[in-house]
């Protein structure tokens, strides 16, 4: 090439309009992130080969644990939790709304539940595959952002844990809200990688992807929002330069397609005053018995250990605590958006627990991207791959100990003391409601009424009802539960109800304020070996108000 060809480029560029940058990668070369080697045949052929051979390990992994975990949730050794009996209830009334969920939840039981029967097992169809989609989706963005090997360690990380083991024996709100918050990650890390140029359009359908994961999420539970926020936390304190506008339009086209997602919620609230807002707010209980709860923060944090398990969450710590410090790591935009996208909730979540208390589960989104800066830090050290081993058994150490704790429980609980049973609040529904129920056909009552929202869920599962076959006792007005919200018993109401409740005197009590009430029934029955729950049933009929 002449001297003068040489210059025409610089020329060029002096000459060229400047384009606003965008804040995202740039443009890297081909097979970068892919674990692509360059035009080098053996260097590039290895490095093929290996990035298939890690794959096949995750894919492999992920398979292997999502049959398992069918396998043993078919064998039906863990109680229904009066949760899930409520989310069951919440898919039967088809609703876009509840008082203090989202539907989406229940709109998966009532799929599972109509193919698979009202089982425990059709219930919680979805929570294994639900870990299984969030797995997935954290090996392909590490896979992504890194490499293969990356993406193995990540997804092994994340699918080990305890609490993810004991999650997929559960249908909660958290994986299926986790499988959308993973989906945006990806999508979000696609569209990052292109750059829009005079060859290269926006990647509206990954931007659309975004939107669609953070909607779908937002429908399973309101966490999801976090995303976002710490998206937007990236945008504004990563780069010194703002947002492109083709990068704006694509956020944009992002946030329109979440908020068409979430609209039936959306309209849901705005038909039933905000309730779930309400309630949120009301949830979160800050200067309950004052504004400084170090105890509460201590036993989030401890907790943290088996949500995540003990090396994934010293991992998190660690690489969130010193990339800050690192040059090489805080000039990384890669790292930069995945502590962006756990750094916000966890930090939220602790200053949560400070002020009143959290659920321990309340910061497992955090864990999706911090399972690949987990990964990432330590495969950074020689030991990293014996780390990530021990994390793997850790957990198979925890879940096999559960589930054995909890099988034996099964068949013996009655003669062993209740501390050691994993499920032990989950024992009462079965004897409880088995009493409830029978008396309620002897009496030919249209109704089941009680004072606990736990035992109706229970009840509503067990004896395949609805929330116009319940109603609960609510004295003060004041919903703090979808029964008190849907359910509550109204004054001249005179259909002919089986009051089952845990007292004499609250049985007593209730059935004073009734036209007619006659007691037809009560007992006691064994949970554990150290402990027995009462039970009293009354039919009563002509309900004259509180």
């Amino acid at each position: 090439m002449s001297a003068q060809s040489s210059r025409t480029p610089s020329r060029a560029r002096k000459t060229a309009p400047r384009k606003a940058p965008a804040v995202g990668p740039k443009p890297a070369a081909k097979g970068a992130g892919k674990g692509g080697g360059g035009r080098g045949g053996g260097a590039s052929g290895a490095a093929a080969a290996e990035r298939v051979l890690w794959s096949q390990r995750a894919w492999a992994m992920l398979a292997g644990l999502a049959v398992l975990r069918l396998a043993l949730n078919a064998l039906g050794l863990i109680p229904v939790h009066f949760d899930e009996a409520q989310y069951w209830a919440y898919g039967r009334e088809m609703a876009a709304g509840h008082y203090s969920k989202p539907p989406l939840v229940g709109w998966l039981i009532l799929a599972s539940t109509s193919v698979l029967g009202d089982t425990a097992f059709g219930l919680r169809f979805f929570a294994p595959l639900a870990h299984l989609a969030v797995g997935a989706g954290v090996f392909l963005t590490a896979r992504r952002l890194f490499d293969a090997r990356c993406g193995f360690w990540a997804a092994l990380l994340y699918s080990a844990a305890p609490g993810v083991s004991i999650s997929a024996g559960l249908m909660t709100t958290d994986p299926v809200m986790m499988a959308g918050w993973v989906l945006a990650l990806y999508a979000l890390v696609r569209a990052m990688e292109v750059q829009p140029g005079p060859k290269s359009a926006e990647p509206w359908g990954w931007w659309a992807l975004v939107g669609a994961g953070v909607g779908l999420g937002m429908l399973a539970k309101y966490t999801a929002v976090a995303l976002p926020l710490g998206l937007l936390g990236y945008v504004l304190f990563s780069r010194e330069t703002p947002l492109g506008p083709s990068r704006r339009r694509g956020a944009g086209l992002a946030a329109g397609v979440a908020a068409l997602v979430l609209s039936p919620n959306i309209v849901w609230n705005a038909m039933h005053g905000f309730v779930t807002v309400a309630h949120l707010g009301e949830n979160a209980e800050v200067g309950r018995g004052g504004l400084a709860h170090p105890g509460e923060l201590a036993e989030f944090l401890g907790a943290q250990f088996g949500v995540i398990g003990p090396v994934a969450f010293l991992a998190v710590l660690a690489a969130l605590v010193t990339l800050p410090f690192d040059p090489a790591r805080r000039g990384d935009w890669r790292e930069r958006l995945l502590a962006w996208s756990a750094a916000p909730l966890l930090a939220a979540m602790c200053v949560q627990a400070f002020l009143s208390q959290a659920n321990a589960n309340w910061a497992a989104p955090a864990y999706v991207g911090g399972s690949i800066l987990a990964a990432r830090w330590l495969l950074a050290r020689p030991w990293g791959e014996l780390a990530g081993k021990v994390q793997a058994g850790v957990g198979i150490v925890a879940v096999v100990a559960v589930l054995l704790l909890g099988g034996v429980y099964d068949l013996w609980a009655r003669d062993l003391p209740r501390f050691a049973d994993p499920y032990k609040k989950m024992r009462n529904g079965g004897p409880f409601c088995e009493a409830a129920l029978s008396a309620m056909e002897g009496e030919g009552a249209q109704v089941l009424l009680s004072n606990d929202r736990r035992r109706l869920s229970e009840c509503l599962f067990e004896g395949g009802m609805g929330f116009r076959d319940v109603a609960v006792w609510d004295p003060d007005g004041v919903p703090s539960n979808h029964f008190e919200f849907r359910s509550r018993l109204q004054p001249g109401d005179d259909r002919l109800m089986l009051l089952a409740v845990e007292s004499e005197a609250q049985g007593q009590e209730i059935a004073d304020r009734f036209a007619w009430a006659v007691p037809v029934g009560s007992g006691r029955f064994a949970t554990h070996a150290d402990r027995s729950v009462t039970y009293v049933l009354w039919a009563v009929e002509g309900f004259e108000g509180y």
